[in-house]
């Protein structure tokens, strides 16, 4: 069942609209300001979001502002439910990142018309780009591309992350710290084996016991002592020694 979470300040519109969606198998979150309906857009992650422009503490404008920061919500969809038709408007709401305008008075069936297209486009969305989203205890897909984005929770805030990103990650106890080329660093409890499950073994190797590096990003290797290599890679100024258990097998798919 498709989320939507609908932010107007009018009760009786509110309570309308939800009914009419609910009616149309549609689970419906309600907010009934702009700042109450920021935070639950993180909290439950909608599939849809309509929003009044003219609000209490936070306009329409101010909310998708606010939004289109975020790198998860960033994506979803977003309607401005208005009665302010003038051109202005819409072209503000346009440039702030808005899918579409629903005039008040409407008509049901052109507000679940319109409602419909955009979960079909956020669908399509989803798909092209491979957005997995994966849940802390689950992994949706065992093996993964280069070009898959990961769904993951950084201190209770949702990050997606694409996957060739990753210049490397290290070993933290139960943890993995997962080094990213913008130079962001997160922490995941997931083991190293778990990703060596999971990531291209044509791209992400394991050189060491605590680490697995992206070859897309390697800079140089040197020669260091009883046939071992240091690595360097780009985007980092660490250095990264090829463990002996692994040497013979990285030594084969770098060609050195």
């Amino acid at each position: 069942m498709k989320k939507i979470l609908l932010i107007e300040d009018d009760y009786a519109l509110r309570s309308i609209v939800k009914d009419l969606l609910e009616a149309n198998n549609y689970k419906i979150f309600t907010a009934s300001d702009g700042i109450e309906g920021i935070q639950l857009a993180k909290e439950i992650l909608p599939d849809l979001i309509i929003c009044d422009v003219m609000m209490p503490k936070l306009n329409g404008f101010e909310v998708i502002n606010n939004l289109r920061k975020d790198s998860i919500l960033s994506f979803i969809p977003f309607i401005f439910l208005t009665a302010k038709t003038e051109l202005n408007d819409f072209r503000e709401g346009m440039e702030l990142g808005a899918d579409d305008y629903i005039t008040k008075p409407f008509r049901a069936s052109g507000l679940l018309k319109v409602v419909e297209i955009r979960l079909a486009k956020y669908e399509a969305l989803k798909q092209k780009n491979k957005i997995l989203f994966e849940e802390e205890t689950e992994i949706k897909k065992e093996s993964l591309t280069e070009n898959d984005r990961l769904f993951i929770n950084v201190k209770n805030k949702p990050q997606i992350i694409k996957v060739g990103d990753i210049v490397f990650i290290k070993a933290d106890g139960e943890y993995s710290n997962i080094h990213l080329n913008n130079g962001l660093k997160i922490l995941k409890r997931k083991s190293l084996k778990e990703w060596e499950q999971q990531l291209p073994c044509n791209i992400f190797l394991r050189i060491h016991r605590s680490t697995i590096i992206n070859v897309n990003y390697l800079d140089k290797i040197e020669k260091w002592h009883n046939r071992t290599y240091i690595i360097f890679l780009k985007h980092t100024a660490e250095k990264f020694i090829i463990s002996q258990r692994y040497s013979s097998k990285i030594r084969s798919n770098l060609m050195i």
